[in-house]
C-alpha cells in the first residue's frame, strides 16, 4: 500500500530521547506556551446509539479534566480502506478504534505508532508491570499481542459473546420456574415455549460462529491443534455434538434463524422466549422490548464439560503515527485514559461490555449487585476465549469463509459431519495463508 512520505515516523524521533524520557517527560510539550492547548483528533467507533452518546460523554470528560489537551471526535469505523485513504492524504486522525484484524494490517503497513515506549515511560505516563496485572486480564492483554515484541494498541472494550436473555413473562407462560443454566436446559424450555402456539418460538438467533466456538467447549470440543491457535481441529465429538444440538432446534422449530440484527425486533414482538445474545446487546434487545414485558438476563450456559465458556471480544485504542511530538504523547494520554479501570467501569454500566481487568471489576462490585442483569454476562475471565491476536488478520479470513458449510448445516443442507470436514479444510486453507480474502 502506498504511504506518504510525509508522514512522521517514529524511527525520526530520537531514540536516546524516548528512552531517557526527552519524549515521554514534561519537555515533550516544548513549544507550546502554558495558554497554548494541544489539539487531536479522534474517529470513534461507535457513531450511533447509547454507544455513541456514551463516548461522547466520556470525550467530554477527558477534556474537562485535561484542560491542555482538546479532543476532536469524529463518528467514523478506522476501516482499512479509510485510514489508508487518511493516511495518504495526510489528514489521518491522532487516535482510533479498529478492530484487531484491521489493527494488525495497520501496524503491518506501518501506520501505527509503538506504544511499548510510552507503556515503559518514568512517572504518570507509563504503566507499571502491577498496574498491568491490576488493569487486564491475562487474556484480554494477550489479544493485544499483533505484532512480536511491539505493543501497537491497548484494550478498551471486551464484549462477551455468550448470555441468555429472555423474557421472564413467555418462560413463566410456559411453566418455566427458573431460567436455563445449562444447554439441556436451553433446548428443553425452548420446546417448552414453542408449543405455545403458532405465533411462538423458543429462540431467535442470527447464526454466529463464534457463538457456536463458545458451545464447541462447553461440550469439551477442541478448537485448534495447537496453542498457537494457527491450525483448526474442529473435526471432533464435541464441534459434532454442539452443532447437532443447533441443528436439531432448526428442525423441530424451536429456534427461529434471523438476520443481523432482526432477532431483537422478533424479540420484541413477545412471542420470542431467549436470545443466544452478546453482553452489549442488551441496551438494544431491552429497548425492542420497550416494557411491554420483563427481560432478564441468565449467566452463559454451561455444557457437559461442566464449564460454561465464554469469547470476548472488542475494539482496540491505537495512536496513528502522525503529528508532532506533543500530539503524540497528547493521543497517548487520551488511549491510556481510555483504557484506564475507573473509565472502563463507567463504560461497562452504561453500555453492559464487560471488565477487561480485575481493577474494573472490583470499581462495579457495587453496581452488579444493584443490576444483576448485566452481572449475569460477566462470566468467570480464566474461561474466555478471544481471537488469536497473532494471526487475527487470516483469523476473521477464515472465519467468512467457513460461514457457509456453518449455515448449510443449520439449515439441513449438508450434513453435520460433512459441513464440520469442510470448515476444517478451508479454515485451515486460510490460517496457513494459502488462500487469502
Amino acid at each position: 500500500m502506498n504511504k506518504r512520505a510525509a508522514v512522521r515516523t517514529l524511527s525520526s524521533l530520537s531514540s536516546a530521547a524516548l528512552l531517557a524520557g526527552g519524549f515521554l517527560g514534561q519537555s515533550a510539550f516544548a513549544g507550546t506556551s502554558q495558554s497554548n492547548v494541544v489539539n487531536i483528533t479522534f474517529w470513534n467507533g461507535h457513531p450511533s446509539g447509547s454507544l455513541q452518546a456514551q463516548m461522547h460523554a466520556e470525550v467530554a470528560q477527558f477534556n474537562k479534566t485535561h484542560p491542555k489537551i482538546h479532543v476532536t471526535y469524529t463518528d467514523k469505523y478506522a476501516k482499512v480502506q479509510d485510514i489508508t485513504a487518511a493516511m495518504t492524504a495526510g489528514d489521518a486522525p491522532n487516535v482510533a478504534m479498529p478492530h484487531l484484524d484491521w489493527a494488525q494490517q495497520f501496524a503491518q503497513d506501518g501506520y501505527l505508532l509503538n506504544l511499548t515506549p510510552f507503556i515503559r515511560g518514568s512517572g504518570t505516563h507509563g504503566i507499571t508491570a502491577a498496574q498491568l496485572k491490576q488493569d487486564y486480564y491475562p487474556s484480554v492483554w494477550a489479544r493485544m499481542s499483533i505484532a512480536p515484541g511491539k505493543q501497537y494498541i491497548l484494550p478498551y472494550e471486551e464484549n462477551g459473546q455468550m448470555v441468555i436473555y429472555y423474557n421472564a413473562n413467555l418462560l413463566r407462560k410456559a411453566g418455566i420456574k427458573a431460567p436455563p443454566h445449562t444447554w439441556s436446559q436451553v433446548v428443553a424450555d425452548a420446546k417448552k415455549v414453542t408449543v405455545l402456539g403458532s405465533q411462538y418460538h423458543g429462540i431467535a438467533w442470527t447464526p454466529s460462529l463464534t457463538q457456536w466456538l463458545v458451545i464447541v467447549k462447553d461440550y469439551g470440543g477442541q478448537i485448534f491443534a495447537n496453542n498457537k491457535d494457527t491450525k483448526f481441529a474442529l473435526d471432533n465429538k464435541g464441534a459434532l455434538a454442539a452443532l447437532n444440538m443447533l441443528r436439531s432446534m432448526v428442525a423441530n422449530k424451536t429456534m427461529e434463524l434471523t438476520q443481523n440484527y432482526d432477532y431483537q425486533l422478533d424479540f420484541g414482538t413477545g412471542d420470542v422466549g431467549m436470545l443466544i445474545e452478546q453482553s452489549a446487546g442488551w441496551t438494544y434487545d431491552y429497548q425492542s422490548a420497550g416494557g411491554k414485558f420483563k427481560m432478564m438476563a441468565s449467566p452463559a450456559p454451561a455444557g457437559p464439560s461442566g464449564q460454561a465458556f465464554n469469547y470476548v471480544t472488542g475494539d482496540t485504542l491505537c495512536v496513528l503515527n502522525v503529528g508532532t511530538p506533543a500530539q503524540k504523547l497528547a493521543a497517548w494520554t487520551f488511549v491510556k485514559w481510555l483504557s484506564s479501570p475507573q473509565v472502563n467501569a463507567e463504560w461497562n454500566e452504561n453500555t453492559n461490555y464487560l471488565p477487561t481487568g480485575p481493577k474494573s471489576a472490583s470499581l462495579m462490585t457495587d453496581f452488579y449487585k444493584k443490576n444483576p442483569n448485566y452481572k449475569a454476562a460477566f462470566s468467570n475471565p480464566v474461561h474466555w476465549l478471544t481471537d488469536p491476536a497473532a494471526n487475527a488478520t487470516q483469523y476473521y479470513a477464515a472465519e467468512n469463509a467457513m460461514n457457509d458449510d456453518f449455515y448449510k448445516a443449520l439449515m439441513g443442507q449438508e450434513s453435520t459431519a460433512q459441513a464440520l470436514k469442510n470448515m476444517n479444510t478451508i479454515g485451515n486453507e486460510y490460517l496457513s495463508g494459502q488462500q487469502r480474502s
